[in-house]
């Protein structure tokens, strides 16, 4: 049985059911699909375990601007410390002391709107920058951020409103997370996509390093620390196979870990300005949805008079039609446009350059704009209405406990998906099936179709 590094919050969770379901340590290896040492290790350092889940909560609490004070970070760690059997512990005002010195933390002042942005802490930001990036060419000053996809959205009101975070439940089942990085100079990078299951069903026979996108997974298709660090550590190894010196900027997410690495430094953007101050949120990350609804609604009008119902409509596709839209929309997103987002961001001067950071082609925008009309659904509504959806792990311990533990008891569970096997499965069927398209697309005088299968033989 191959074994799985244990997450922080596995180590929680493991930690409570020891202490209070008493679970011996061969259940909890077979619980948690992880060897002895880990089990011994998360029990023997339960102690500085409590202290940093307690720091990626407060980190968390704090990246939405919502007020924390001493009493609500010693409340939260009576409640974990009940929970995980730290005999003794006292939340006194001298521990409260000794964690917000050990993890450098200050009390601010703190706008009572969790959307507010601090506009001093902007200013005083894009002050800094050009310092910051000074002596690193355009090309090799990054950023990078993650934006949740309800891969199978279709334009109806009734499948999720745009307000809802889906911090789990079905509806996880239908969702993606998608880490987005580009350049000062307009790169796109190819995209790290997270689902719910190592091999999808429609992944079958398939070699995963060949898909058009970087594939991870987890139970709840989320950014995990361990993820990040992987993707971080890949990307440094890129840049040192290149012998360049790169800046990435990232939020302060709790997943985002502050590590050392040879080729790339990284920065942390100021926490509650991300909507200002990072390039990917000024306009990348909307373009580049934009363009996967416009493939998502191509696919889905060929597909309407074969379908009976939304319901059946949504399901016919795929996570891998998914990870092919997602990799083509990211090609589509314009150097211009990756420019003008991180001049939006204060990362250019303002000679010369367009603000504005979105590059939508009319025809895209068209084709979203008639099927949304159909539907009764406004078109910035159906490119944004998954915005709101959690990346990551919010560390609300009640509840996030609670769903720690149901994954692990339902860890077996399949992808839901019900796609047939592939009923091309040689070359020679491939061809046949190809000419046969390139017929057609003559026949009705397509003549992109028929370029595009032109080229394909």
């Amino acid at each position: 049985m191959p074994r799985t590094a244990l997450t922080l919050s596995d180590k929680v969770k493991l930690i409570e059911l020891k202490e209070t379901q008493k679970l011996s340590t061969k259940e909890l290896i077979t619980r948690f699909k992880c060897g002895k040492t880990q089990v011994y290790d998360a029990i023997k350092n339960k102690d500085k375990i409590m202290d940093e889940w307690l720091y990626e909560w407060f980190v968390s609490v704090r990246s939405k601007n919502l007020p924390i004070s001493g009493p609500i970070i010693q409340t939260e760690a009576m409640k974990l410390a009940e929970k995980m059997n730290v005999k003794d512990f006292k939340a006194s005002n001298g521990w409260l002391e000794k964690f917000k010195k050990w993890h450098d933390i200050v009390w601010k002042q703190v706008s009572g709107e969790a959307n507010d942005v601090n506009q001093e802490t902007v200013v005083e930001w894009k002050q800094k920058i050009s310092r910051l990036i000074a002596g690193y060419e355009s090309k090799d000053v990054y950023n990078a951020d993650e934006t949740g996809l309800f891969f199978r959205g279709i334009p109806t009101k009734s499948l999720v409103q745009k307000s809802e975070s889906c911090s789990g439940g079905k509806k996880a089942k239908d969702r993606l997370t998608v880490l987005m990085c580009g350049s000062m100079a307009g790169e796109i990078r190819k995209p790290l996509v997270i689902g719910k299951s190592k091999k999808p069903r429609c992944f079958k026979n398939m070699d995963i390093s060949s898909l058009p996108v970087i594939w991870k997974f987890n139970k709840k298709a989320w950014m995990t620390t361990e993820i990040m660090e992987q993707w971080l550590r890949y990307f440094n190894a890129d840049m040192r196979s290149q012998n360049r010196n790169v800046l990435i900027f990232l939020d302060n997410a709790a997943c985002h870990p502050k590590i050392e690495l040879s080729n790339t430094k990284i920065l942390m953007l100021p926490p509650n300005t991300t909507s200002i101050t990072q390039p990917m949120d000024q306009g990348v990350i909307y373009t580049f949805k934009s363009y996967y609804r416009k493939f998502l609604l191509q696919s889905l009008l060929c597909k309407m008079d074969n379908c009976s119902s939304a319901h059946q409509l949504a399901k016919s596709i795929s996570v891998l039609d998914a990870v092919n839209w997602i990799a083509l929309a990211c090609d589509n997103v314009k150097a211009e446009c990756v420019q003008n987002c991180f001049h939006k961001a204060g990362f250019l001067s303002n000679e010369g350059t367009n603000t504005n950071g979105i590059d939508l082609p009319e025809n895209a925008l068209n084709d979203i704009n008639e099927e949304c009309v159909i539907a009764n659904v406004d078109v910035e509504d159906f490119i944004t209405f998954d915005s709101k959806l959690e990346t990551h792990q919010t560390y609300d311990s009640a509840i996030f406990l609670e769903e720690e533990e149901n994954e692990v008891e339902n860890d077996d569970n399949d992808d839901s998906e019900t796609n047939d096997e592939p009923k091309i499965k040689d070359f020679k069927t491939a061809i046949s099936y190809l000419e046969e398209l390139q017929r057609f697309s003559a026949t009705i005088s397509n003549t992109n179709l028929l370029e595009l299968t032109t080229k394909a033989r």
